[in-house]
């Protein structure tokens, strides 16, 4: 089986269709028929918002008590390394060459040696 050719042209666009109609007008639901509704919203709303801190509370909880039982057999070394950490932080920038200071100094000693001869 030989390569794929190319494709071919683009087809023109067709032309859009006919708008629908708009439907008929229809009535608000009344306040009474909307609260239990809304209450239903926030209740569910609630409900999630009590899960979330639940599970972020446990999660802080089962971190802390990682953490103590680490510290405890000291293995909570292992994982950081302070000094290096330090180090890291505190090394020196290399410094940058200005590119336009190079070119500047060259052009001009290109300069007086060409009026030298």
């Amino acid at each position: 089986m030989g390569p794929q050719g190319k494709p071919g042209p683009q087809g023109k666009r067709g032309e859009a269709g006919p708008r629908g109609e708009p439907g008929p007008a229809g009535q608000l639901p009344s306040i009474e028929q909307f609260i239990p509704w809304l209450h239903s919203l926030f209740e569910a709303f609630e409900d999630y918002r009590r899960q979330r801190q639940y599970n972020d509370h446990e999660t802080v909880e089962r971190e802390a008590s990682t953490q103590a039982a680490l510290i405890e057999h000291d293995f909570g070394d292992m994982f950081v390394d302070e000094e290096l950490e330090d180090e890291e932080r505190h090394k020196k920038k290399k410094k940058k060459k200005d590119k336009k200071k190079r070119k500047k100094k060259w052009k001009e000693g290109h300069r007086l040696a060409e009026n030298e001869e």
